[in-house]
């Protein structure tokens, strides 16, 4: 089912980023690679038809379980169409160009957005996060989902440099945030899987995005209570 909240969404880009294996192919939104589509893949852009791109994705072709395709605004997009890691579908699940969502770039989708702001110290999660070009969804605590081919070259977590790095996590530098018109936003408790990564033992990374009631899971073999994080 496609996504309808922002703490769907979020959720959403949880499993696909700690379940599932991706890689940033450009103009896919979903697909699970295969020797059927690689030929697709690797001459619809000419950033996939760059020599490096074009093995990275054939090398990726028919693997089990399957890596599935993604560039930044298709993860989006695909979420919202409804793509659910179904490896027996075209597109992972996802129908193109559905739920009023339509097929737009970056640049575009951020537009679309309601209240745009620059001031990231306000950011609520499930918003997007946009730079010239690239855009992503924040999921609390400073941190931000991305598919990029910077770093780990598929969909992964990072730090919102604009709130202050956190250790262990490559940052991005964003330019401004808005929230999806595509979405409701919640407020409430929102379940989220975080890996903590303190920079060093007894000091924990930020977590300023979350509020009192918020439901956390946590992984990791180091945890912090409210009362450490607010010393």
């Amino acid at each position: 089912m496609p996504v309808k909240t922002n703490r769907e969404l979020v959720a959403a880009l949880l499993d696909v980023a700690n379940n599932h294996n991706t890689l940033y192919v450009m103009g896919c939104f979903g697909a699970p690679l295969t020797g059927a589509n690689v030929t697709r893949y690797t001459s619809n852009h000419d950033y996939n038809k760059q020599a490096a791109r074009t093995a990275m994705i054939k090398a990726a072709a028919n693997k089990t379980p399957p890596v599935y395709g993604f560039d930044c605004v298709c993860l989006i997009k695909a979420l919202l169409w409804g793509w659910n890691g179904d490896p027996s579908k075209p597109y992972g699940g996802a129908i193109y160009a559905s739920s009023g969502v339509p097929d737009i770039n970056a640049n575009a989708m951020i537009r679309q957005c309601k209240g745009l702001s620059t001031d990231f110290l306000k950011i609520e999660v499930g918003e997007a996060v946009w730079l010239d070009g690239h855009i992503g969804i924040y999921i609390g605590d400073g941190r931000a989902i991305e598919c990029t081919p910077s770093w780990a070259n598929k969909v992964q977590v990072t730090a919102v440099k604009n709130t202050g790095e956190i250790p262990g996590l490559n940052a991005r530098q964003w330019v401004r945030h808005g929230k999806l018109p595509y979405i409701t936003y919640e407020g409430g408790m929102i379940s989220l899987t975080v890996t903590v990564q303190p920079a060093q033992p007894g000091i924990p990374a930020t977590a300023s995005a979350f509020k009192i009631g918020n439901i956390v899971n946590f992984t990791g073999s180091r945890h912090y209570s409210l009362k450490s994080l607010c010393a």
